[in-house]
């Protein structure tokens, strides 16, 4: 038996855990929140790297998923001039209305800046990106943000509770509004649809945009993508624990050393098809729920057969989902297993060298005619 003393102390977290040189002209930062910190960091990491040598600047919002509204726009204006709108917040209730502009002089208005976001990307990362999208001071890279596009306003209550109220919505200088959910409009089971109809809207330099999604890059990096069969995965532990597994069976001292290989891929198919798939399609739920109706009796027996067959062919087709989103479920898998050995600054440090979305930002930086033309 073991006895241990633990004594309690508040968490610092940092707005800007990692930045780093790409290469010679090239700076990276990562800005995982958007809490008190956020923007003050951001400049102090701007400031290090333009003393390195950094002439372009690459601003990772990957799996932020938002904070501070103030530190959104304090960001935006480390690269946009004073006085620029940011977001609208509109309400049916006017005295919400309200438009947020920079109040400062920019620390650098001119830098070639590439922002990185993904389907973990929402609220602050995306009045972030959005803004600067549609000011075109940034060209972003990277897959749909999350689409979080309403303001809540917190209502305190009996007993230290609060409730948290739906008040406006958030639109960007361009007038888009990013929500993606439509909570007018909801399915069979309550919950709220995705929004399929996209109006177009026009950046400061005539680009086209839309609004109803999310913030949609300007390049997609298909590595990045989400979808309802990986989410699942990622949900249901499987990536998790097999980079768990996988690090318990692999030695590894020296992240130069890590080579994800095909025979690893299929390794963890077969992990996969061991502990089964929860994932469910909507066909799926459809014919579970006709086989267990009580008067599924009166279709026969061999309806209910077919009805089988067909629902062990599905999770046979499931599992050949697999090979069909390899390409994001690896990103994943990779992600997870360094972490196991080298922590979160190890990934970074890994990052610089072999994601495909900086590599595909630094090659962009290196290209300013093309980096020109994206804007204009």
């Amino acid at each position: 038996m073991r006895t241990t003393t633990l004594e309690r102390a508040g968490i610092d977290i940092d707005a800007v855990p990692y930045y780093n040189m790409v290469d010679p002209e090239t700076g990276y930062i990562v800005l995982s929140r958007f809490n008190e910190k956020a923007s003050a960091q951001t400049k102090s990491a701007i400031n290090d790297l333009k003393g390195q040598g950094a002439k372009k600047l690459i601003l990772d919002l990957r799996g932020n998923p938002g904070g501070l509204l103030s530190e959104a726009i304090e960001v935006c204006n480390l690269f946009v001039p004073k006085g620029e709108l940011i977001v609208t917040t509109k309400s049916k209730v006017s005295k919400f209305n309200r438009e947020y502009k920079t109040k400062n002089q920019p620390l650098d208005a001119d830098i070639p800046l590439v922002v990185l976001i993904d389907g973990s990307s929402a609220s602050a990362s995306e009045i972030v990106s959005g803004g600067l999208q549609d000011l075109d001071r940034a060209v972003i890279i990277g897959a749909r943000s999350f689409g979080k596009g309403l303001v809540q306003r917190p209502l305190k209550l009996t007993y230290g509770t609060q409730l948290k109220v739906t008040i406006s919505r958030y639109y960007t200088p361009s007038g888009r509004c990013i929500q993606s959910l439509d909570y007018w409009n909801r399915d069979e089971q309550g919950n709220a649809v995705r929004n399929t109809e996209f109006r177009d809207f026009k950046t400061r330099n005539g680009r086209k945009v839309q609004d109803g999604g999310g913030v949609m890059p300007d390049l997609e990096i298909a590595s990045l993508k989400s979808n309802d069969f990986t989410k699942a995965l990622m949900n249901d532990l499987l990536v998790f624990d097999f980079a768990t597994q996988y690090y318990y069976r692999n030695p590894l001292n020296d992240i130069s050393q890590f080579n994800f290989q095909d025979k690893d891929y299929q390794a963890f198919k077969s992990f996969v098809s061991q502990r089964g798939l929860k994932f469910e399609t909507p066909v799926e739920k459809a014919l579970k729920e006709a086989l267990s109706d009580p008067r599924q009796d009166a279709m026969g027996t061999g309806m209910n057969t077919k009805y089988q067959q067909l629902l062990a062919e599905i999770e046979k087709e499931k599992l050949s989902a697999l090979e069909d989103y390899r390409e994001e479920l690896e990103k994943n898998l990779e992600d997870e297993i360094l972490k196991r050995y080298f922590y979160r600054e190890g990934l970074y440090d890994y990052y610089l060298g072999n994601d495909n979305a900086i590599q595909a930002s630094r090659e962009l930086l290196a290209d300013s005619s093309r980096y020109n033309d994206i804007l204009d």
